[in-house]
């Protein structure tokens, strides 16, 4: 029954915060690239890797890792591009809800060189609520933070709660944020107890300097239209948003991007 399984995800959280588990950063497979893409598919793989200096990310990352963090950066570069967002030589950026960050070396990219001469200065955050939670091998989603982010100066992952976090930035992102109690926030361990779309949305957003920009992901319809509720309940206006299709990742789900300029 549901009932049991967030009984249970709550008593596995306090456990996990409790312990707090790190044995430094896991090893990426470095997994060969070979016939990872179809032909279309590949050719603008080639482009987001040359625009946003990739190469070692490409050496390092593993297939499925590679494939689904440069879904993630073109959706985010259309979102950036056709929201007309420009931005400033030096950055202060939030990804609120990050995981375990294995998209981390795509979005400094991004971050670093969209529209750009020469390579921003970045301070790059990273918050995640549930940090130590296990993964195979008795690693720590921390410990697979700690790998992906390695090489990128400016970037910090910060364990805790999001309405925690004070430092006001240009930019934030909540990428695929749970605004249900549903089967995916159930799946992934999370208390019931901690869903809070509506606080979490505002305090993020409030952290957003004025001429800065909110952008925020949703899986499916459902999320897509709940989002922009919240949104409109927080008074809260689109500045652009649309459906992110691509031949990068298989996704069953359609996804969506919203940009928002608090």
């Amino acid at each position: 029954m549901p009932m049991l399984g967030w009984l249970r995800n709550a008593v596995d959280y306090r456990i996990r915060q409790t312990i707090r588990l790190r044995r430094g950063p896991a090893r990426l497979p470095r997994e060969t690239k070979a016939g990872l893409f179809i032909v279309a598919a590949a050719a603008e793989a080639e482009r987001l890797v040359a625009a946003y200096h990739l190469e070692q990310w490409r050496e390092t990352a593993g297939r499925v890792d590679f494939a689904t963090s440069l879904s993630y950066l073109q959706m985010l570069e259309r979102a950036l591009r056709e929201a007309r967002v420009t931005l400033p030589a030096q950055l202060r950026v939030l990804d609120a809800g990050c995981g375990d960050w294995f998209y981390v070396q795509t979005l400094y990219g991004l971050l670093q060189h969209f529209g750009a001469a020469k390579p921003r200065g970045i301070r790059l955050d990273g918050v995640e609520f549930d940090a130590y939670a296990l993964y195979a091998g008795f690693r720590s989603r921390h410990d697979w933070a700690a790998a992906y982010m390695n090489g990128l100066a400016g970037a910090r992952y910060i364990p805790g709660d999001i309405c925690d976090y004070r430092e006001p930035v240009n930019v934030a992102f909540m990428l695929f944020p749970f605004l249900f109690a549903n089967d995916d926030m159930l799946r992934w361990g999370l208390p019931r107890r901690y869903l809070r779309p509506p606080v979490v949305l505002k305090h993020v957003a409030g952290l957003v300097e004025p001429g800065g920009v909110l952008i925020l992901a949703n899986l499916g319809e459902a999320e897509r239209q709940e989002q922009h509720r919240l949104l409109a309940e927080a008074g809260l206006e689109v500045a652009w948003w649309g459906q992110a299709e691509s031949l990068l990742s298989a996704s069953d789900r359609p996804r969506f991007v919203t940009v928002v300029c608090p």
